[in-house]
C-alpha cells in the first residue's frame, strides 16, 4: 500500500470510528490517571480497528486496574508529603499485591468491598471468556461457539478444460476444514475480536470509572 493509499484508508477509519470513541477520549480518570494512557492506547487500537490488539490492552487494563485498586485503597491516606510511611504503605502492597494472579487480586479486591456483586461476576465472566484465552492463544476457547469451515475445493486446471469444452462442470464433494485449523482458527479469533473488543473495552472502562467514583470519591 503507497503512502497515499495508507494516507486516505487511516483518514477513513478515523471518520468512520471517532464519534462512537471521542466520549472515552474525553474523560480522564483522576485517582487512577496512571491509566489514562493505556485507555487512549486501547481507544487509538479501536480507531484504526486494530481489535485483537485493542483486546490484547484491555486485558492489561483490566488487570492493573484490580491490582490499582488494592494499592490506592491501601495507600489513599498516604501523600508524597509523609514520603516514608507512603513508601512503607507501598512496600507493604508491592509484598502483598504485586504478585498476585487476576483470580487471587479480584478474590482480593471483591473481599475488601471495593467490586461490587455485579462488577465482580462481569470481571471473573471477562477474566474466564477474553483474558485468559487470548493472553494464553487457546484458540479453542477464543473460538469455542464458531463450527467447522465448509466448502467445495475445485481443480481449477478441470474448470478452464470444461469451460474450453463447453462441458458441465463436476461438482465436488463438499469438505469440512476442522475450525482449529492455524489458517481457519486465525481467521474467526480475527473475526470474533471485531465483535467483541469495543463492548469488552467499554465494560471495563465503567467499572473504572464506577470504583473511582464510588469507592475514592465518596460519589
Amino acid at each position: 500500500m503507497r503512502t497515499e493509499q495508507k494516507s486516505k484508508y487511516y483518514t477513513e477509519l478515523i471518520e468512520k470510528n471517532h464519534n462512537q470513541l471521542e466520549p472515552f477520549y474525553a474523560h480522564s480518570f483522576m485517582t487512577f490517571c496512571e491509566l489514562n494512557y493505556l485507555k487512549n492506547e486501547i481507544l487509538n487500537c479501536l480507531l484504526f480497528e486494530f481489535y485483537q490488539a485493542s483486546i490484547f490492552s484491555t486485558n492489561h487494563f483490566l488487570e492493573r486496574m484490580v491490582k490499582l485498586t488494592l494499592i490506592k485503597n491501601h495507600t489513599q491516606e498516604f501523600s508524597y508529603a509523609e514520603i516514608q510511611k507512603y513508601r512503607e504503605k507501598l512496600d507493604e502492597s508491592e509484598k502483598d499485591y504485586d504478585g498476585l494472579t487476576l483470580h487471587n487480586s479480584l478474590a482480593k479486591a471483591y473481599e475488601l468491598n471495593l467490586f461490587t456483586d455485579k462488577q465482580f461476576e462481569y470481571i471473573k465472566t471477562a477474566k474466564n471468556r477474553f483474558r485468559n484465552p487470548f493472553s494464553h492463544a487457546q484458540v479453542s476457547k477464543i473460538n469455542e461457539n464458531a463450527t467447522d469451515f465448509g466448502g467445495f475445493m475445485f481443480d481449477f486446471n478441470e474448470v478452464k478444460q470444461n469451460l474450453k469444452q463447453g462441458t458441465e462442470l463436476r461438482m465436488p464433494e463438499r469438505i469440512e476444514i476442522p475450525k482449529f485449523s492455524p489458517a481457519i482458527s486465525q481467521m474467526l479469533q480475527e473475526s470474533n475480536s471485531k465483535e467483541i473488543a469495543f463492548k469488552y473495552f467499554k465494560s471495563i472502562f465503567i467499572i473504572l470509572r464506577e470504583v473511582e467514583d464510588k469507592v475514592f470519591n465518596g460519589k
